[in-house]
């Protein structure tokens, strides 16, 4: 299942942002669907990449871990450049396993505030079937 939605979305040619959860058999199922072992990233290669600035990804990026820590490596300095940045990856497709299931959906991050300061918070999630 999971190959056969991935890949109707690569025949649309969707932005695609592959979240695998530091999963093994995520990564198994990503790269026997043809995922692209060079399209993904480390923790440390998306902070390089933010650090470098103004560098193209590919349209099927993945991502060692969670949604939640990709967001959270984005910083809170140039807030609004980085809002703008991180909802580049989530306009087209995001594709996140958790408890050994593939979540399809759409998001975008705002930023927010409290006492602490300003961060990031997903909004507008759509499932996608």
């Amino acid at each position: 299942m999971f190959a056969n939605k991935i890949e109707s979305f690569r025949n649309k040619n969707a932005d695609i942002l592959v979240c695998l959860n530091h999963s093994p058999l995520a990564k198994e199922q990503w790269l026997s669907s043809g995922g692209i072992a060079g399209h993904m990233l480390s923790p440390r290669q998306i902070q390089s990449w933010l650090m470098v600035g103004d560098v193209s990804l590919p349209k099927e990026t993945a991502f060692e871990g969670s949604l939640e820590e990709f967001i959270s490596l984005f910083p809170k300095s140039e807030i609004e450049r980085n809002k703008a940045l991180l909802n580049g990856f989530l306009q087209g497709i995001v594709v996140e396993f958790k408890n050994n299931n593939w979540e399809f959906f759409s998001c975008n991050v705002i930023v927010a505030g409290c006492c602490m300061g300003e961060y990031f918070t997903i909004v507008n999630r759509k499932d996608i079937n």
